[in-house]
């Protein structure tokens, strides 16, 4: 260990040091690093207004930045990397000028990167000492795939290579402003985020030390198969949507009690044998029962898309998930399957998803697209060899990715890598949670782990209503959190996690 690293341990180990300052902030432009170079820099003192880098587009439909306040002074480092002549992938760092040695990489959301999305979270980072990075993924922010349309380049950008030169040349920057090397790295993201985290994993895992994939869309062109198969579905009963309120209510008052506690979440759905045939029309079709077609398209809605073969392609969405389902019908088909077959797999500009063939088209989108973007595979043994963690956590009641694919996939990797699996991978499932909502935070839980050795064995959600704090344990799969007999039921305090009967 040379007197630098060691010398930066200490310091970290008595309290992060301050080191950098303003010059050292402004000189790191025109700083070459690996297939790109440092383009701008700005410091900004605690309590300056840090205008957003990108607006529009996806940015904003999921959750785009606004100003944030600087929580310390920082320095705002801007990046272009250009792997290929017709790649242009954006960078940005930012560097807290008292740094605690680590680092965290924010993934994006849909098809777009954290760049624009998630400066919150950098600012955040910053005043509590870390540095921080994220990118474009190759390409500005959009609701639209046209930018991948004749870019094999670009899809690649997208699908992996953007975010490890990511990892790379922000460790490289961070090097030459603090004079020492990031002692940690870790990362997190969620739905097209969590896709990203899981591509560090299973195809860089040397990128990161530890991990965090929320509902990650891993199994990309699957999912959005499944976006173009659903809507499908719904042609055929196109008066469903306005009946999705009184599925749940069925759904809840024929599983709410399985877990032993009737509050109106289901603890696994998974154990829910709800059969929507029991909301047949009798007489009158009204929206609180279903049509003979109705009850059929969600049978299919709740098992996924089958090829004809018999290969389930994904898992449906979960039952007690059906109050979401609308939203994301609506952008899922703004900004999913049709714009993914339409500009990567096809390059036409006229498909439509009347064209799409379930078979035909899932193995066009294997062959041509999913080797680059899809991160679903369950093989992390290199990232575990090397000390890595991974937790991974998803929603029960996800309306836009089925959260028994997170699920599945653990599984696959418990099958592979054997009982061993749970000391460097874990999986929590949050009961009732939509779509990349958390009520936890789990980089306190993924650094004792990395750094401690200490694996979670739960995590409290905490859930706010107007008058009313509700908490519960996350357990870490295959177990769930069972009702001590005593209690609150709104208290975690009343359940321990145990072994699904």
């Amino acid at each position: 260990m040379s007197m630098l690293v060691l010398a930066s341990l200490l310091s970290t180990a008595a309290g992060a040091q301050t080191l950098p300052g303003p010059a050292t902030c402004t000189g790191l432009v025109g700083l070459q690093v690996d297939t790109g170079v440092v383009t701008a820099s700005e410091r900004f003192a605690k309590g300056a207004s840090i205008a957003p880098s990108t607006s529009g587009g996806a940015g904003s439909l999921f959750g785009g930045d606004a100003t944030v306040t600087a929580t310390a002074n920082l320095c705002r480092v801007k990046l272009q990397l250009k792997p290929t002549a017709s790649s242009l992938i954006n960078v940005e760092v930012w560097l807290p000028e008292t740094w605690n040695g680590k680092m965290f990489g924010y993934g994006g959301g849909g098809l777009s990167g954290g760049l624009g999305q998630s400066a919150t979270l950098m600012n955040t980072s910053a005043g509590k000492g870390y540095a921080s990075a994220t990118s474009d993924l190759g390409h500005t922010a959009s609701t639209t795939a046209e930018w991948a349309g004749g870019q094999p380049e670009k899809i690649i950008d997208w699908g992996h290579r953007a975010g490890h030169l990511s990892a790379v040349t922000s460790k490289q920057v961070m090097n030459a402003y603090y004079q020492a090397p990031v002692q940690r790295a870790y990362f997190q993201g969620c739905s097209g985020g969590g896709r990203e985290a899981l591509m560090s994993v299973s195809r860089y895992p040397g990128d990161y030390d530890g991990v965090i994939a929320g509902a990650p869309a891993m199994d990309w062109g699957e999912l959005m198969s499944q976006h173009v198969w659903t809507a499908q579905i719904r042609e055929s009963a196109p008066n469903l949507a306005n009946k999705f309120s009184a599925i749940t209510a069925a759904v809840k008052k024929a599983c709410d009690k399985n877990d032993g506690v009737q509050d109106g979440i289901l603890e696994n759905p998974q154990k829910c044998t709800f059969d929507p045939v029991v909301m047949k029309c009798s007489l009158f079709d009204t929206n609180s029962c279903l049509n003979n077609a109705e009850i059929a398209a969600m049978r299919k809605l709740y098992e996924g898309p089958k090829l004809t073969n018999g290969e389930l392609l994904i898992p449906g969405l979960a039952k007690g998930s059906e109050g979401g389902w609308l939203m994301a019908y609506i952008l899922n088909y703004l900004g999913g399957g049709p714009e993914y077959y339409k500009w990567m797999v096809y390059n036409n500009s006229g498909w439509t998803p009347s064209n799409f063939y379930l078979d035909t088209d899932v193995a066009q989108s294997r062959a041509r697209v999913e080797p680059i973007s899809d991160s679903g595979d369950p093989n992390i043994s290199a990232f575990i060899q090397r000390g890595g963690k991974l937790i991974m956590w998803h929603g029960w009641a996800d309306q836009m990715i089925p959260s028994a694919n997170s699920v599945r996939y653990y599984e696959k990797a418990q099958a592979l890598l054997g009982s061993t699996l749970s000391n460097s991978a874990r999986l929590f499932m949050v009961p009732g949670a939509q779509h990349c909502q958390a009520g936890f935070d789990m980089v306190p839980h993924l650094e004792k782990w990395v750094e401690q050795g200490q694996a979670p064995t739960q995590v409290i959600n905490t859930t706010q209503a107007l008058f009313s704090t509700t908490t519960h344990p996350l357990c870490p799969w295959p177990q769930v959190a069972a009702y001590n007999g005593s209690g609150s039921t709104t208290s975690a305090a009343s359940y321990t996690c145990r072994e699904q009967p």
